[in-house]
């Protein structure tokens, strides 16, 4: 297929009524994911991107020049723990968003289905419309019976036809 300079290319439907099917659809879906990728991005980043101010501060609090006891240990240790409970709080609570969302977005998706479904059912469920009956076509008139002269059976000429007199 060449291209002509002098032709205008349109990729328009040439049927001006019609509309794209799914591109309504894919709309929706693909701001519906954004969203849940938004959500997820902050909860993520908020879990994990930024380390609270108390946890740096409780880590580091127990460094010092003295060399480290069993008791540090142990205090390390439990300070590690709680902010370890901590962010599995904040995984668990973001699994827990993200399934929400999910079911959202199901149940919009589900609902957008009801909402294309009767269209497309109505349209197909309109019946056709009913053939008009063929009328029969009118009987033609016999023709009118033409007074016949004297018939030849034999394949003679015929006398020319006497004239009544009165």
């Amino acid at each position: 297929m060449t291209y002509r300079g002098d032709e205008d290319y349109d990729d328009t439907p040439d049927d001006p009524d019609e509309k794209p099917k799914g591109r309504a659809l894919v709309s929706v879906i693909v701001a519906v994911m954004l969203a849940g990728a938004g959500s997820g991005s902050a909860l993520l980043w908020r879990a994990y991107g930024t380390p609270s101010s108390t946890t740096v501060a409780a880590i580091a609090a127990p460094i010092a020049d003295k060399p480290a006891g069993l008791a540090d240990l142990q205090a390390v240790q439990q300070q590690v723990a709680g902010a370890m409970q901590s962010t599995e709080k904040l995984l668990t609570a973001q699994q827990a968003e993200i399934k929400r969302l999910s079911d959202q977005l199901s149940v919009l998706s589900a609902k957008l289905d009801l909402l294309q479904r009767p269209v497309t059912s109505a349209q197909a469920a309109l019946p056709p419309p009913a053939p008009k009956p063929v009328a029969p076509a009118p009987r033609k008139k016999p023709a009118a019976p033409q007074p016949a002269g004297a018939i030849s059976t034999g394949g003679a000429p015929l006398p020319p036809p006497v004239p009544l007199t009165r």
